[in-house]
């Protein structure tokens, strides 16, 4: 009994550097670095990391610019669909129809002279 409450304090405190020891390699001040009958030295290659890539810049459009087509209305035609709006429905008797067909033929008659 008293060989095992001697015995069992030993066993902890060699548990305690066992892991001393096995993180060392196991071999004092060699640390790992031993001889497997190897004739030459290993070599690592290591290839160079990239930096990332910039991210992408994203531009607005360029603003469109305004076309400016020739205008070929005139105010000639606007009095002539005045005219003829006012013609037409004198000649219709008062018929709707009659003054948009008039006011859309002295549009274009007017239009016409205008050029």
């Amino acid at each position: 009994m008293k060989k095992l409450l001697i015995a069992l304090p030993l066993f902890a405190v060699a548990l305690c550097f066992a892991g001393a020891a096995d993180a060392s390699g196991g071999h004092g001040k060699h640390k790992g670095h031993h001889k497997h009958g190897h004739s030459e030295e290993v070599v690592h290659y290591y290839v160079p990391v990239q930096p990332p890539a910039p991210a992408p810049r994203y531009y607005s459009a360029p603003a469109p610019q305004p076309y400016h087509a020739p205008d070929r209305r005139s105010t000639s035609g606007l009095a002539g669909s005045v005219v003829g709006g006012a013609v037409g429905y004198q000649v219709g008797n008062g018929n709707p129809l009659a003054a948009g067909v008039g006011a859309a033929a002295g549009s274009l008659i007017g239009n016409e002279i205008g050029r």
